[in-house]
């Protein structure tokens, strides 16, 4: 198993949300953007009014195992960043999971 590579410089994360394109639902917020590259990149934005660092690195680890699993199934050659919203804090593996596979599937992303 490859490591998934990540998005880390605050520019790189300012391009996406300038230039890319945006999909939401109830939990989640995805930016995407064609990278050029034969791989993903992903970015992962849990905001401080979720709550103290204990409840975003719990939804921070949520969003990271989802994608994890679905990374097989997602084309290449682009940046992804999720940006978690309120009621993330309150999800569940289940939720957060059904909600990515539904944004990536608004933004034809998955092969599923």
């Amino acid at each position: 198993m490859n490591k998934t590579v990540t998005l880390k410089e605050n520019r790189q994360f300012k391009k996406i949300y300038s230039h890319g394109t945006s999909f939401v639902n109830n939990l989640l917020v995805l930016y995407i953007q064609p990278n050029n590259l034969s791989i993903n990149r992903l970015g992962i934005t849990v905001n401080k009014k979720i709550g103290k660092a204990v409840v975003r690195n719990r939804v921070r680890r949520l969003i990271r195992e989802s994608y994890r699993l679905k990374e097989m199934y997602i084309d290449v050659g682009y940046d992804i960043i999720f940006v978690s919203r309120m009621r993330a804090k309150d999800a569940n593996y289940h939720d957060i999971s059904s909600a990515m596979h539904q944004l990536l599937k608004k933004a034809g992303l998955i092969k599923l």
